[in-house]
């Protein structure tokens, strides 16, 4: 074999590659998407306003609003669906 042959393998090997772990990548982020929205929406419920009156006493804050909140809960939910992925997947 010579050694363009090589070079020319070695190359469309790691585009191949590339293509590969960025599917991948692109399932991972899809599926942590998809199951973060599903916790957000399991989470929410009339009792909000108690979780955020007991954050405002735990954080010693006056400021934690509705908005904060709402943050708070969607970076729990992500947070704990990149732990399930990395569980279920690894």
């Amino acid at each position: 074999m010579s050694l363009q042959k090589a070079v020319e393998n070695w190359r469309e090997n790691a585009y191949c590659k590339m293509l590969d772990d960025t599917e991948m990548q692109d399932a991972k982020a899809e599926w942590i998407e998809s199951r973060a929205e599903e916790l957000i929406r399991n989470f929410s419920n009339d009792n909000d306003w108690q979780i955020i009156e007991l954050l405002k006493i735990k954080l010693e804050s006056k400021s934690i609003d509705a908005d904060i909140y709402k943050q708070f809960v969607t970076d729990i939910c992500y947070s704990q669906a990149k732990r399930q992925f990395e569980e279920n997947y690894k």
